[in-house]
């Protein structure tokens, strides 16, 4: 059984509205970055008014009334996944990321398919990137349209895959930070001078240099790196502050509450993010967003998303971190107005923008006039 919740009418006075289904399947995992994405992109698109488009959002049964009743809501089910020909029909399905398993009821529906990153081709053995990829060009042959979140991934993707001369459009994530005025200094906060790291602790994000670097710097700093603290290279990561004694220096609290988060980006001296695959890198936003300074790789597309409002790292020899980072921290909190521009720059990455450029892209795949 597939279940629906409908809000509102879809045909007012005989005036058809279009109907679009957003696919937010990812909720389930609210605490990564696509579960991220999900959120704020449905709460974004759930405040709209649009005279022309009735919007239902395909979400996990406990997320059903979650954005309010502007909004119908598809729940997620086996029948979806793999019967979609005998379940509800819309006039537009739009997929906010490569690896969801739900399709279209109508084979030749739009369909609109957004590409995160292809961070496999580096992560996965040649043999499991190889059926990754012909999984994703089969989606790629299916849609009607291609979004991506990098000019770093459309590059990716063009030279990687067919895409049979279908368009490809580079819209940005938002950024959002939920704001906690009130918010108390977390139990295990360490004293001093806090460096904070905060995303999925995999190899990818190359967090084991920081613990090197962190050695080479004077007692008075600390560094907290939050996320999933379970995995194996967590685990790594764990064993080696304990092998070098710096436990009372390095914080790993595993994921934390957004309450704990606002705290730290707007009590740290800085953020840290060495990764080297980002299909974009929320991250360095969120902490411009709080005017705080920011030093990260010039990896994938992390120089894209930051220009030149980071400090970056040109290799990862510890005592050449720690040189950049004592020379351009001091720079940094010498002039005041660093901090005004970090924060003005992270606007350009606003929920509603990214929001407005995918409601003009339905319109012109739906034939509306605005």
């Amino acid at each position: 059984m597939v279940e629906i919740y409908e809000t509102q009418a879809i045909n007012k006075g005989f005036k058809m509205i279009k109907t679009v289904l957003i696919d937010l399947d990812r909720l389930k995992d609210i605490n990564t970055g696509l579960g991220q994405v999900s959120l704020y992109f449905g709460k974004g698109l759930s405040e709209l008014q649009d005279k022309k488009l009735k919007f239902t959002f395909f979400v996990p049964k406990k997320y059903v009334g979650f954005f309010g009743n502007n909004v119908d809501y598809e729940v997620v089910s086996l029948r979806r996944r793999w019967f979609p020909a005998t379940c509800k029909k819309y006039d537009l399905w739009y997929s906010l990321h490569q690896d969801s398993a739900y399709f279209p009821a109508r084979k030749l529906s739009p369909y609109i398919l957004t590409i995160h990153d292809l961070n496999f081709l580096s992560e996965k053995t040649p043999e499991k990137a190889k059926k990754r990829l012909k999984k994703l060009q089969n989606k790629i042959n299916r849609a009607t349209e291609i979004t991506v979140i990098s000019d770093f991934t459309k590059n990716e993707v063009q030279n990687n895959l067919n895409l049979t001369g279908k368009k490809v459009s580079v819209i940005y994530n938002g950024v959002e930070v939920s704001e906690y005025p009130k918010a108390e200094k977390p139990a295990y906060a360490p004293e001093g001078d806090i460096l904070f790291s905060i995303g999925v602790i995999k190899e990818k994000k190359n967090t084991e240099v920081l613990i090197h670097f962190l050695e080479l710097l004077s007692e008075n700093f600390k560094l907290v790196i939050a996320g999933n603290n379970n995995s194996p290279y967590a685990k790594k990561i764990a064993n080696l502050i304990q092998q070098k004694s710096l436990s009372n220096r390095i914080v790993m609290p595993g994921q934390i509450s957004d309450e704990d988060k606002y705290w730290f980006l707007k009590n740290c001296k800085a953020v840290l993010f060495p990764s080297k695959f980002e299909g974009m890198g929320i991250p360095p936003i969120e902490a411009m967003r709080f005017g705080k300074p920011v030093f990260a790789s010039a990896s994938s597309s992390i120089p894209e998303i930051c220009e030149d409002n980071a400090f970056y790292w040109e290799n990862f020899n510890p005592e050449d971190m720690k040189k950049s980072f004592l020379k351009n921290i001091n720079e940094f909190y010498q002039q005041e107005s660093k901090s005004e521009i970090l924060k003005k720059y992270s606007k350009k990455f606003l929920w509603e923008n990214n929001i407005r450029e995918y409601l003009n892209l339905f319109y012109e795949i739906l034939n509306i006039k605005k």
